[in-house]
């Protein structure tokens, strides 16, 4: 067994040793933090969106990410992202798991080729792995996190934002989330047989809901609460147990 975190925005928030490499895979290269936690456990780190941001989320190369740490050896994976919220009751700043998820994305590779699936076909029940939705829960809870449960992800191109139209689609379709990095990833880690699950720092509100927001917005927020994320993610790792 072998944990992975993707969603770390830069170097600096891993504070134990910890060294990168560049694997190559089929589908291009992917920048590897490998990291040792104070317990001895063996860990990954991936930054998703390359270093510093530098792609937007239809640019980035999901398929090469998994499968770079699908050849790490990697069995787990813990994601963290920022989302919107088409929800009122859900409060920014606040965490959710992630629990299933509607795909409205098109301008991505959204499958490995056959010759490197685990399965011919994927299926979508239950991607996000329960248990370790259930641990991730646990520590939110006991870290008296504001928590707004599990929850339904919209998945969206970008990066544009939504409209206020689409927004109100996708609450009508009883989605509460919306973002643009969890499609493919999700499905991409069930092809190669890795378990995910995901935690969701709510940034703002839907279109047309409150206030325009920007992406200065949305960095505060992010600058604000990843760290307390990672620390989840962290915390849930070393207690773990299959």
């Amino acid at each position: 067994m072998k944990f992975a975190i993707i969603g770390c925005n830069s170097e600096d928030a891993i504070t134990f040793p910890h060294h990168t490499e560049v694997v190559t895979t089929p589908y291009g290269n992917a920048r590897v933090i490998h990291a040792t936690l104070p317990s001895g456990k063996e860990i990954d780190f991936l930054t998703r969106h390359s270093i510093c941001m530098q792609e937007d989320a239809y640019e980035t190369n999901f398929r090469a990410n998994i499968f770079a740490l699908y050849l790490c050896g990697v069995t787990h994976i813990i994601s963290i992202s920022v989302m919107g919220t088409c929800d009122y009751s859900f409060r920014v700043g606040s965490f959710c798991l992630i629990s299933d998820f509607i795909d409205f994305t098109k301008l991505r590779e959204s499958s490995f080729r056959m010759e490197h699936r685990l399965v011919r076909h994927a299926g979508m029940d239950d991607v996000f792995d329960a248990r370790m939705t259930d641990v991730l829960e646990r520590v939110i809870e006991e870290e008296k996190i504001p928590y707004e449960g599990r929850t339904v992800y919209a998945a969206l191109d970008g990066p544009r934002y939504e409209t206020a139209a689409e927004a109100r689609m996708i609450r009508a379709l009883d989605a509460q989330v919306l973002g643009i990095t969890l499609v493919p990833e999700a499905p991409l880690c069930r092809e190669v047989c890795i378990k995910y699950a995901s935690i969701g720092i709510i940034a703002r509100y839907a279109t047309g809901m409150d206030k325009d927001v920007t992406d200065e917005d949305l960095l505060n927020i992010s600058a604000q609460h990843k760290g307390r994320a990672l620390d989840v993610a962290l915390k849930a790792i070393e207690r773990y147990e299959e």
